[in-house]
């Protein structure tokens, strides 16, 4: 059984829907159809259930997703060996990237890595810093970026300090102020993302014993950002997130000043590919001004 019949299973039970998959995987739908019946052929059990919404996992289905996903990651491991033994720089670099990272870094990062190493290929997962530790720890992916301070088990190499910032509706009292401190912000309303999403936002608001007046909590950073411009409440947001957003918003530094640290995160460094250790290498031999100018 080939192994592409593997992870054309694993990218449909991650998106739900055999098209999507099909799309993704720059195959046609029949070819994942084909490719997803043969391996429940050989399996001998129903894999998915077909919906008009898409597929879902059977009992049977999950019980198999990490046995695949371990197959998959062993097969890529040994394909990483023999490049590794012929000092090649090759393969599929799984990457996990929050929304801010993704949009602003990730076109300019690609391009030039694949300038310099053609035959790396790059597959992407969005997430947020749960989600994308979760990967990283079940093999779904090689490395992915996160802020400061990472989960134990992970290898984290800085790399840019983002300053974390005051956003206010236009004419709000506080316009007045060049800098905001945390006793300012806290006698406003609040407004936050959801739970994965607020990681940096929280170890801000916990420079302070006063609790934070939560007004709202929304399900992304542009809604929040959005319900802020409108006059619901404040919030305090990286200023990587801000970027090419046109909204009526005033922005204010902290004081003290305060950041997230933007990192590349991975299993530790002795059970990396070539390729992964290759990336993080490069990732790392960029100038945080370059960062900087990527937006």
């Amino acid at each position: 059984m080939g192994l592409n019949r593997y992870e054309i299973f694993l990218k449909v039970a991650e998106v739900g829907n055999i098209t999507r998959a099909a799309e993704l995987l720059h195959y046609t739908q029949a070819g994942v159809s084909h490719s997803i019946a043969a391996l429940e052929r050989e399996a001998g059990v129903p894999l998915l259930i077909r919906g008009s919404n898409g597929v879902t996992l059977t009992e049977n289905g999950k019980r198999l997703i990490q046995p695949i996903q371990t197959l998959v990651n062993d097969q890529r491991a040994l394909e990483q060996s023999i490049f590794e033994i012929n000092e090649v720089v090759a393969g599929t670099l799984r990457l996990g990237a929050f929304t801010s990272v993704a949009a602003q870094w990730l076109p300019f990062l690609i391009r030039d890595f694949q300038k310099k190493y053609p035959n790396v290929e790059f597959e992407l997962l969005a997430g947020d810093y749960d989600e994308i530790t979760e990967h990283i720890f079940s093999g779904k992916i090689d490395c992915g970026f996160l802020s400061a301070p990472t989960a134990e088990g992970l290898s984290f190499a800085p790399l840019y300090e983002d300053p974390m910032l005051v956003l206010l509706p236009e004419g709000h009292e506080l316009e007045r102020e060049q800098v905001l401190t945390l006793a300012q912000i806290k006698k406003e309303p609040f407004i936050l993302p959801m739970k994965g999403s607020d990681n940096d936002i929280q170890a801000v608001l916990r420079g302070s014993s006063k609790k934070v007046q939560v007004r709202y909590t929304l399900n992304d950073d542009f809604s929040v950002m959005s319900m802020v411009s409108h006059g619901f409440g404040i919030t305090v947001m990286p200023e990587l997130i801000l970027k090419n957003f046109n909204l009526a918003l005033s922005v204010r530094p902290m004081d003290p000043p305060q950041y997230r640290t933007i990192g590349i995160a991975s299993p530790p460094m002795d059970r990396l590919s070539i390729v992964t250790k290759t990336f993080i290498h490069y990732l790392s031999g960029i100038a945080p001004k370059e960062y900087r100018e990527m937006c």
